[in-house]
């Protein structure tokens, strides 16, 4: 039984993706939503035919290049799997029509993508093909496909295939290409990164089943090295030829060059599917949230967690890219929402990963000292925008104005602060679910006093009023800029300054050498710690008012209101007008792009009682235009906690669907801003545990959940692993079962609904 998504595409059975209808004018949206990957590389899901004229591309980690001198981003590497089938004469491709049985589909549980059709040619003949292609989990070099045909009638077929150095660039060219060849059997494509020199190796193999290999020649063209064959075919004689597409950087190995050879004498399909399709198996165990009621909601929750996953980079300290590995946009590189979008899902099921994420802020610390000394401040001011380095990759210029041609001077890279304090703030919480207080120790510590000390540097002393304050700051809001005290990044600021004095203590008492040697390396002085104390007391939190409301930011209520907010969109000049800083149509008014003091409410809920973050809730969301894909998720999140169960759940479909139906567009404001929406695919594992099922860490550091879910939801389970104990979780909004895999403490408690429960190994129930 099928499920439709949306016209085109549906579902069967919650696991995959099947699109049945090829749509051109989608091409860069099917792309993304077909792709595989596996944290190393992105593998577009286009057609084995397709150039860069259908936004075919093989995005790889650790290649950033600055090609234009504006944009640093991750590369588009030569395209190994290039495939054009030729028989009798006429070519056979999706995009002239005639197709009968068109099926696109991605299996979220396996990685693997497959399209097959058959057409029907002028000369009446039949032709069906078939491609299955994936990224493999068991090598992360790798991405294979398996090309297969048939044809009614005997047919001469010209087949050309191998690598494609064409390739889609949103910023200018960044590879030269240095040589290209075959050896060894193994065609071989070899380029040079324009701006930094990095090398980068890919070789592609070639093999046919049943060892009837046609007789083939090499073609060369300026960027590219085909094979051709040509030969004929007998009536309905399947023809399956196998490839390899392997690729290796000068940032990975000495010798790229050499791993690649190697590794194309190893390649074997069937036995590299078996290997990939276990380790999804494992990948699932942990990040596999089970719906039961509704597949539609289930499968959406699947493709963003699928899209989580294969974003995410395990294999080095590198960064999750807000566009992840799907395109360059947004220059595969980290923003806040690595912290508070994509990280706790793993900081809840694998802290093995959450723990490597983090290592990437400390890696890049000294490029957060860097850009706060350039600045004028001191400690760790984290970049808006961090790639390998963590210097500050967000260009001072972003987008244009439509009216006058002039480029808009944004200021996310100089005013948007709170992404430090939103790192000091996750690293706390992963102390705090996983007790790890060694990485505190040997990095965290760091990290934190030194947000602590750009923060100190940046506050302002109001002594009349005797508070410290945060002026010409932008927040998550990105519509006001230069604002005074805002509500979020001052309370991100205090929470901060709290941490960096409790973690000094205990390191001072628990830790006395690492805390001298801590404080030597960095040359932290006594009178700044008693500056901290003083801080973390006297930064101004704007408490709500007499309407329970907090302000956004000072001024924020005097304000014009838009009723209905949308109405704002009709003082457009042009439709991609840029709504904010310095004087687009949001400015002076009351209309705000994404959640912010919503996020300030999420992130804190213990802070204010539920009364209050009702009246906010009810108060902001009629002023939010949701036009970030971080929005709705956040007022998923908020809602579900007050009561508003079904709101939550609008808000939960509008997040998870955002890239499966296509609700944002590529281009906003002239930008190309395509591809996978990582955060909202973050999010999605967020909102079904810990929106829906309640779960979050009470302030005695014991896990709670409180589930309260959808009417459209029979039950939701998840797998949870809390200090190294781990359990699976479930219940249907009477019931929670508790099933304790592997317990490592003596006394594991567990709150449900308020009442603190000791669990035991294996099946606990708990009526609701």
């Amino acid at each position: 039984m099928s499920h439709e998504i949306r016209e085109g595409l549906k579902t069967e059975t919650g696991w995959e993706l099947i699109e049945t209808k090829y749509q051109r004018d989608q091409a860069i949206n099917s792309g993304s939503l077909f792709m595989m990957g596996n944290g190393y590389l992105g593998y577009r899901g286009t057609f084995a035919e397709d150039t860069k004229a259908d936004y075919t591309g093989c995005f790889v980690t650790d290649t950033w290049d600055n090609a234009d001198g504006k944009w640093e981003e991750v590369c588009n590497v030569p395209n190994a799997l290039s495939t054009r089938l030729f028989v009798d004469g006429e070519e056979i491709t999706v995009k002239t029509g005639g197709l009968d049985g068109f099926k696109r589909k991605l299996n979220l549980e396996n990685g693997v993508n497959t399209i097959e059709y058959t057409k029907t040619l002028l000369n009446g003949k039949k032709v069906s093909l078939r491609e299955e292609k994936f990224a493999s989990l068991a090598n992360i070099h790798h991405v294979l496909m398996r090309y297969s045909f048939s044809v009614s009638e005997e047919a001469d077929i010209k087949l050309i295939t191998g690598i494609d150095g064409d390739v889609w660039d949103l910023n200018g060219r960044h590879l030269n290409t240095l040589e290209k060849g075959l050896q060894d059997s193994s065609l071989f494509f070899s380029s040079e990164t324009r701006e930094k020199g990095q090398k980068i190796d890919i070789v592609e193999t070639v093999s046919f089943a049943g060892d009837n290999a046609p007789d083939m020649r090499i073609e060369e063209e300026k960027d590219r090295i085909f094979r051709h064959y040509t030969f004929k075919i007998s009536k309905d004689q399947p023809f399956i030829m196998e490839k390899g597409m392997i690729i290796y950087h000068s940032n990975d190995v000495e010798a790229p060059f050499n791993n690649a050879l190697n590794d194309a004498k190893k390649i074997d399909f069937d036995g590299e599917k078996q290997l990939s399709v276990k380790e999804w198996k494992e990948k699932w165990n942990r990040y596999d949230v089970l719906i039961e009621g509704n597949i539609l909601d289930q499968v959406a929750l699947r493709f963003n967690t699928y899209q989580s996953v294969i974003a995410t980079p395990t294999h080095d300290t590198l960064p999750v890219g807000a566009r992840g590995l799907s395109c360059q946009a947004y220059q595969g590189a980290a923003f806040w929402d690595q912290e508070i979008f994509n990280l706790p899902m793993y900081l809840y099921t694998d802290p093995h990963v959450c723990r490597n994420i983090l290592n990437y802020r400390y890696k890049t610390l000294d490029g957060a000292r860097g850009k706060a000394r350039r600045l004028g401040y001191e400690g760790a001011y984290y970049a808006w925008i961090s790639g390998k380095t963590g210097k500050e990759l967000c260009p001072d210029f972003f987008f244009k104005d439509v009216i006058t041609g002039r480029p808009i001077r944004n200021h996310f890279n100089d005013w948007q602060i709170h992404i430090s304090p939103d790192i000091a703030y996750t690293i706390w919480l992963y102390y705090r679910v996983s007790a790890d207080w060694a990485f505190i120790v040997k990095h965290g510590a760091e990290i934190i006093v030194e947000i602590a000390r750009f923060l100190s540097s940046h506050a302002v002393y109001k002594p009349r009023k005797d508070r410290y304050e945060f002026v010409k700051v932008q927040g998550p809001d990105e519509y006001h800029e230069n604002v005074d005290n805002n509500a979020f990044t001052n309370y991100q600021a205090s929470f901060t300054m709290e941490t960096a004095t409790t973690i000094l203590k205990k390191m001072k008492k628990d830790n006395p050498a690492e805390y001298k040697v801590m404080k030597e390396k960095i040359e932290l002085e006594d009178w700044e710690i008693t500056l901290f104390e003083d801080m973390k007391s006297k930064i101004y939190t704007p408490e709500p008012d007499k309407a329970g409301i907090i302000e956004q930011f000072d001024g924020y209520s005097k304000l014009e209101r838009v009723i209905p907010v949308e109405k704002i969109k009709e003082r457009l000049i042009k439709e991609d007008e840029y709504y904010g800083w310095p004087n687009g149509i949001a400015v002076f008014t009351q209309a705000i792009k994404q959640a912010d003091v919503i996020q300030l409410l999420n992130m804190h809920p213990s802070h204010f009682d539920k009364e209050i973050i009702r009246k906010n809730y009810d108060y902001y969301e009629p002023r939010t235009l949701h036009f970030s894909s971080l929005s709705p998720s956040a007022y998923s999140l908020t809602a579900a906690r007050i009561g508003y169960t079904e709101e939550a759940h609008k808000n939960f479909v509008k997040s998870v669907n955002i890239d499966l139906k296509n609700t944002n567009e590529p281009i906003s404001g002239g930008t190309f801003i395509g591809g996978i929406h990582t955060a909202a695919a973050g999010a999605a594992w967020q909102m079904a545990t810990m929106g829906f099922m309640g779960l979050g860490i009470d302030e005695n550091g014991i896990p709670e959940i409180n589930p309260a879910l959808p009417e459209v939801w029979k039950s939701v389970a998840f797998f949870l692993n809390f200090r190294g104990n781990e359990m699976r979780i479930s219940s249907d909004n009477k019931t929670v079962w508790i099933t304790v895999y592997h317990k490592v403490s003596d006394k594991l408690r567990l709150k449900v609904c308020g009442a603190r429960y000791e669990l035991i190994e294996g099946i606990n129930e708990i009526s609701i």
